[in-house]
């Protein structure tokens, strides 16, 4: 049970990550590199910014040698989000509907067989998801299954809290799952839609997408999850870049702004809020701040 709340939490982050990408401009199509140096004004020291892909493949999650080095040296550890035992339970009581309804009564006619058979692959009984929101369900089936539930993102977190060091998340997870328990019911059964006729592509996808993050290379990283919009609904996909992507960076930044001014933080968020005239690198440097790259 805990490798699936596990699953639950981070599969909410990994679909935005695979479906969906800032706009791109030069700032963005520059970008190649996971590790840079943030340098503020008023701060002794500099913090560094880590891309993360929230994966458990032993690739991803054995950290480079500059990235090891940087995280052993910070004075604290800032996330997207704390994935404590708080956080979990969170996540599971909004995934699910709590007001009489079923998954069955609120999905078409035609879509709740195909989404009943889809589970079923990833061996979930009817029982086990009859509660469950659309949102929900479509992040479920946007993820491989997970064989130890060890996320680079949780391991980055393990690592800090044994070392006693500050961690602090840049979201709480409600902020997290309002960006999907806030989209209309309508707009969740399209997303849902759109993730069953793009299930089959999903695995070949992970891998291009672990090859590229490899590679450093955030400009891919960002042509990637495009074409993965190319063929569906233009107005959801320009709904789920607005409200998972750049509205969630330009939080996230407000609040690393204080660490920065600190200096000394190891901040860690997914790699495709870097890049883009909307992702964060952009809008640290349009703020005053130093970036450069590490790694």
């Amino acid at each position: 049970m805990r490798v699936f709340r596990h699953w639950v939490v981070w599969s909410v982050v990994l679909w935005a990550f695979l479906l969906s990408g800032p706009a791109v401009g030069e700032v963005g199509r520059a970008a190649h590199g996971l590790l840079y140096q943030i340098s503020s004004p008023t701060a002794a020291v500099s913090s560094v910014l880590f891309g993360t892909i929230h994966s458990e493949d032993p690739r991803a999650t054995e950290l480079p040698p500059p990235v090891r080095a940087a995280f052993d040296d910070c004075s604290g550890v800032a996330l997207e989000v704390i994935p404590d035992a708080a956080a979990i339970i969170k996540a599971m009581v909004t995934m699910t509907y709590t007001d009489g309804r079923t998954l069955h009564e609120v999905l078409p006619p035609d879509l709740y067989p195909q989404t009943a058979a889809a589970l079923a692959d990833i061996g979930m009984s009817e029982d086990a998801f009859k509660d469950f929101k659309p949102w929900a369900v479509m992040t479920l089936l946007s993820t491989p299954p997970t064989e130890t539930g060890h996320f680079l993102d949780i391991m980055l977190y393990r690592a800090a809290l044994e070392s006693g060091r500050p961690v602090q998340g840049l979201e709480t997870m409600e902020e997290q799952l309002a960006v999907f328990d806030g989209m209309s019911e309508a707009d969740q059964i399209g997303l849902l839609r759109e993730t069953l006729k793009s299930r089959s592509q999903l695995p070949i996808m992970f891998e291009q997408l672990m090859q590229v993050y490899l590679e450093r290379d955030l400009g891919r990283l960002v042509d990637l999850s495009e074409s993965s919009l190319q063929g569906g609904d233009p107005r959801l996909a320009e709904l789920f870049r607005e409200v998972v992507i750049d509205a969630r960076n330009r939080r996230m930044v407000e609040r690393m702004r204080p660490l920065l001014d600190r200096g000394g933080w190891f901040i860690a968020i997914g790699a495709l809020h870097l890049p883009g005239d909307a992702g964060v690198i952009a809008l640290l440097r349009r703020l005053g701040y130093g970036v450069s790259v590490l790694y």
